[in-house]
């Protein structure tokens, strides 16, 4: 009789696992994909990236608009002029170029700048340095995630106007 019992009671062992532990661990598992998924896929980066190089895209067009403007004004050779967009306002050209300060990019540019992280993007301007730096609100002016603007130049030894550089770096976004 006891030889029955012992196997009795090795016949209703469980064997694998209840549903409600398969979901305890399911849930388990997905919290912590959730949590820790935005640390290895760098998703926000990758968006700074794609969204810095819009913004150069649409940047190289507006100056493109800004420049025609100014060769139909007749001020394209002018080391300093002003010329008016179709939205009425005013934008300071350097030789039919936008200038490299950020009452100039405004003007022109259809995107939220800010100085304390309440826009799209932050810009700073050196007059000196005739540059325009424009970088997202999580990053600094120093980072490499940025654009770069640096206003045209006369070479006046060949009189020849050398177009605005654009660049743009993505490496540390």
């Amino acid at each position: 009789m006891k030889k029955q019992f012992k196997k009795t009671i090795l016949i209703k062992k469980q064997i694998g696992f209840s549903l409600l532990q398969l979901i305890i661990v399911i849930v388990t598992f997905g919290a912590l994909a959730v949590y820790f998924a935005p640390r290895f896929l760098n998703l926000q980066g990758e968006a700074h990236a794609s969204i810095l190089e819009t913004l150069q895209v649409s940047i190289q067009a507006e100056i493109s608009v800004v420049h025609g403007k100014a060769i139909i004004k007749n001020v394209h050779n002018k080391a300093s002029a002003s010329i008016e967009l179709d939205s009425g306002k005013m934008v300071d050209i350097v030789y039919g170029y936008p200038a490299a300060t950020e009452a100039a990019f405004k003007a022109f540019l259809d995107t939220k700048f800010a100085t304390e992280h309440t826009g799209d993007f932050n810009i700073t301007s050196s007059p000196q340095a005739a540059k325009a730096i424009i970088y997202p609100n999580s990053y600094s002016a120093v980072d490499n995630c940025r654009i770069e603007y640096v206003e045209a130049k006369n070479n006046t030894k060949q009189n020849v106007i050398t177009a605005p550089a654009l660049s743009v770096f993505t490496s540390e976004c």
